[in-house]
This record gives structure tokens, C-alpha cells and sequence, in this order.
């Protein structure tokens, strides 16, 4: 998810980025005002399909017998969980909290924590990026320069070794985004 919830990578965001003297609090930017749009748009669709299917539905409820009714109420099931869902990947939200020698990742949706989990850093090379690219690279292997636009770049990690264990922080598309939020966490973590 870190392609969608980005972290700052500056220290101009005091919204985003909150210091006190003994940690530093980062969390993730929301979606872009677009994606809003595509909600409302998925949203509306979804109400004419559960109006159209409503009245078969209540029918089935009261005249089914046994699978019929299985099915009546796994389709009203999805019918109030689906935009409850849909509606929580909006507000689903990533904090990363960075004190000497810890790193506290927290995910939080609709602004409850539902999963908290702490690592140590001990050293600087605990954290690092890697390049990460999971398919062939077809344009690239043509070598064409009007296919140079279709190239797969992939994207880049930021993860952190503990245990013999790999934890990942953060993705981006964006090389030196993670370098600079890199910085940020050693510079709190290994102060």
C-alpha cells in the first residue's frame, strides 16, 4: 500500500510530521482528491444495483426455504459491507513512530489502531532500500527508444532487517523519497 499512502520526506509538514524531543511521528498522507471522485462514482453504481436487486431480495427472504435464504442474506451481508470496506481503504491511514534505538509502525483505519508492532534499530544498516521489480521488462529487452516510455521500472522498498527477519516500511516509485525518509527515521532512531 505504500504506492497510495505516501510518508513526507521533508521537514516542512508539520501536519504529517510531529517532533517532540524524544520521538518523531510520521503519517501517511490521505488518497488525492481523484480518488474521492471514483469512490462517488463506485458508490453510485453500487446504490442502483442494490436498488434494482432489493425487492427479489426481500421476496427471497420471505418465500425462500433453506439455500435461498443462505444466499438471500449473504447478498445483504455484502450489500452493507462492501461500501463500509470500500469506504476504509479512504480512510486507512499509516504512523510510523521513531524513538532512540525503536521504530513503532501503526496501522490505524477510520482512525482506530487495528495492528501496532515495534522493532529495534540498532544500527544504520538495519535500514535500507532496495529496487524492487517483479516482472520481465519486455520494452527493455527490445531496446527500442519509442517503447523507452513502456519500460517497467518498478518501484523501491524501504525495509528494515531484525531478527534475520525483513520488515517492510514503506514503497515508493520514487528513489529519493526513501533515501530522505530514511534519514529522517535514522537521524531520530540513532541519535
Amino acid at each position: 500500500m505504500g504506492l497510495m499512502y505516501l510518508f513526507p520526506s521533508g521537514v516542512d509538514d508539520p501536519d504529517h510530521m510531529i517532533s517532540t524531543s524524544d520521538s518523531l511521528k510520521l503519517r501517511s498522507y490521505g488518497l488525492p482528491p481523484i480518488f474521492w471522485f471514483y469512490l462517488l462514482a463506485i458508490l453510485t453504481v453500487f446504490s442502483f444495483l442494490v436498488l434494482n436487486v432489493w425487492n427479489p431480495l426481500q421476496k427471497m427472504l420471505k418465500i425462500g426455504q433453506g439455500l435461498d435464504v443462505l444466499i438471500a442474506y449473504s447478498l445483504l451481508g455484502l450489500i452493507f459491507l462492501a461500501p463500509i470496506i470500500l469506504i476504509g481503504f479512504y480512510f486507512y491511514e499509516k504512523n510510523l513512530i521513531v524513538k532512540k534505538r525503536s521504530l513503532t509502525i501503526i496501522d490505524k483505519v477510520f482512525f482506530i489502531p487495528f495492528r501496532k508492532r515495534t522493532y529495534e534499530i540498532s544500527n544504520p544498516s538495519n535500514l535500507f532500500v532496495n529496487h524492487f521489480i517483479d516482472s520481465p521488462n519486455m520494452a527493455r529487452i527490445k531496446d527500442e527508444k519509442a517503447l523507452k516510455a513502456f519500460q517497467n521500472r518498478g518501484y523501491y522498498e524501504l525495509l528494515l532487517n531484525v531478527d534475520k527477519k525483513t520488515i517492510l516500511i514503506d514503497r515508493h516509485s520514487n528513489h529519493s523519497a526513501l533515501i530522505k525518509l530514511k534519514k529522517i527515521l535514522e537521524s531520530k532512531a540513532l541519535s
